[in-house]
């Protein structure tokens, strides 16, 4: 039986001056990335009716190495998430709203089955705390926390050894996790979709889910889609 499809959302690049088409946007389900004429980029997420970023909206901003937001209470963008990024992520934002230019609509249903994927298997840095190690012993595999599946760095951070090609050295042959039901939070907390997911699927498959550069440019000559000039 094949996998569900994954909905992950869109994103778009606005002007300052089109903050009311960013937020449909946004509110519609997809992303938006405000860029001024300096260059600056702020991002516009969506939150829930609890006011947490949705967890795709999340796992963007964990990829840009940023945790806090701003919730905003006054229109046109209220209720929503805004975020100043770092400009060494700038490059970063943008590329993902050039790569969703083909994309019409605020999602982008696409079909990932990651039991045929794997990519996030390999050169993961994935983190174990003693909850993962607890995890282990409870099920009688007290050597996945020995030195041949762990590495303990001196600052204390504990990760799993990976293969010498990289990959996951507890990934079987038929890319299925040899222990899935133990398997580490880090890997628990992956989410399909997400922007962590597709740079996985681009760096090791080479499987770009959007435009290509040469796409880009045709795109932007049959007719730019940022919104606003």
């Amino acid at each position: 039986m094949s996998a569900p499809p994954v909905e992950r959302p869109v994103w778009r690049r606005f002007r300052p001056r089109w903050l009311l088409r960013a937020a449909a946007h946004v509110r519609a389900g997809g992303l938006a990335a405000i860029v001024d004429e300096r260059d600056s980029v702020q991002i516009l997420l969506g939150l829930t009716t609890e006011g947490k970023l949705t967890e795709l909206g999340l796992c963007a901003l964990l990829t840009l190495e940023q945790r806090r937001f701003r919730r905003v209470k006054t229109s046109p963008l209220s209720g929503l998430a805004l975020v100043r990024v770092r400009p060494r992520f700038r490059p970063v934002v943008l590329d993902w709203c050039a790569r969703d230019v083909l994309f019409e609509g605020p999602t982008r249903t696409m079909p990932l089955d990651c039991t045929t994927c794997a990519a996030c298997c390999h050169h993961a840095d994935v983190r174990l705390d003693e909850h993962d190690l607890a995890r282990f012993r409870a099920a009688g595999r007290r050597d996945l926390a020995g030195r041949a599946y762990v590495k303990r760095s001196r600052d204390g951070r504990v990760t799993l050894r990976l293969a010498a090609d990289g990959r996951c050295q507890l990934l079987g042959p038929d890319k299925r996790c040899t222990i899935y039901e133990i398997r580490p939070g880090d890997c628990r907390a992956f989410v399909a979709g997400s922007e962590a997911c597709l740079s996985a699927r681009r760096e090791t498959l080479g499987l770009r889910d959007g435009a290509a550069w040469d796409e880009i440019l045709e795109a932007f000559e049959s007719g730019p889609r940022e919104r606003g000039p």
